[in-house]
């Protein structure tokens, strides 16, 4: 669907105040009264008003009755389509929902609710981020919709969600009715994990600049099955009775818990050493050892879970140099 030039629509935004009057909402919901809805007639509605006009005068020139029948009916059916348009965003309410965590390359996801508070339904609503692919919704019977939007993403810390835009065309293409919002929610984003060239943890003894002593002999328990494990390792008397593969782990006694620290890896820049740290912790928890982050604000003593991943990934997204 063609809209407007973005000249055009650059001066009416600017016109009519619409940047300043559609700024960020302290709320974790809006909703799109008449004042926050703008409406514009698109490229096509355009060519349908020079087509009305020529339309009047060649009837008002040769005093055709049809004619005139045929322009006043095409009139009327591009203003009802005004007032389609304009309700097919009216009353709407939008809700901010969960954001997970994702690392520095990914795309950042910013989840919202879209409910309507009346029974009319909603067709072609569309949804983005600006320069992103737009999210297209319909309400029809039911009242609420998750909206999925994406973001990309080339710096590590705390993303804010951006402008967004709600807009519409529905139901002849003839008007664009739309609306931009902001809401307060934000999206952490990792540091990117280096290659898993290097070594991926080190040893118990507090210096992390070892590799896990994983070919010893002491039986230390067991992991969940990852392709390419030897069949020898496997638990099958275990895996018949809960149908879950299970990996024995074999190493050294104190090869269990593991310090991972800033300071182990002089000679590379912040974000190297961000990188790297963050490679050896997503190592150590796909592997289930035990271990700890030393870093220059902060120190996250040894464990293993998806929260204790979290707050030491967390630590590093939001480590600021001296």
């Amino acid at each position: 669907m063609k809209y407007l030039p973005p000249s055009i629509e650059h001066l009416a935004a600017r016109f009519f105040n619409i940047e300043r009057r559609s700024g960020n909402d302290r709320n974790d919901s809006i909703i799109l009264t008449r004042r926050r809805i703008y409406i514009l007639p698109t490229y096509y509605g355009l060519l349908f008003s020079m087509l009305l006009m020529l339309l009047l005068v060649g009837s008002t020139n040769y005093n055709n009755s049809l004619g005139f029948v045929l322009t006043f009916l095409l009139t009327s059916i591009g203003l009802v389509s005004i007032i389609h348009t304009y309700r097919n965003l009216l009353n709407l309410r939008l809700c901010a929902g969960k954001s997970n965590a994702v690392f520095c390359g990914s795309p950042a996801t910013f989840y919202l609710q879209l409910e309507k508070a009346d029974k009319h339904p909603r067709y072609s609503i569309c949804m983005r981020f600006k320069g992103e692919p737009a999210s297209i919704i319909n309400l029809n019977q039911c009242d609420t919709a998750e909206v999925k939007l994406t973001r990309s993403t080339t710096r590590r810390g705390w993303h804010a969600m951006e402008q967004v835009t709600i807009d519409t065309v529905f139901p002849l293409g003839l008007f664009r009715a739309w609306c931009h919002f902001t809401l307060p929610k934000s999206c952490l984003v990792y540091p990117r994990p280096a290659e898993p060239s290097l070594p991926s943890s080190g040893k118990g003894d507090g210096t992390g600049n070892h590799n896990v002593q994983n070919g010893g002999d002491d039986f230390i328990g067991f992991r969940s099955y990852h392709p390419g494990d030897s069949p020898r390792h496997v638990n099958w008397k275990a895996a018949a009775h809960s149908q879950q593969l299970l990996t024995k782990r074999f190493g050294d006694n104190d090869s269990t818990e593991l310090w991972f620290e800033w300071e182990s890896l002089e000679g590379l820049d912040t974000e190297a050493r961000l990188s790297q740290l963050c490679r050896w912790i997503v190592d150590a928890e796909q592997d289930e050892v035990n271990y700890g982050l030393r870093m220059p604000d902060a120190t996250i003593p040894p464990s293993q879970s998806g929260d204790h991943q979290h707050r030491c990934l967390k630590a590093l997204a939001l480590y600021k140099p001296a």
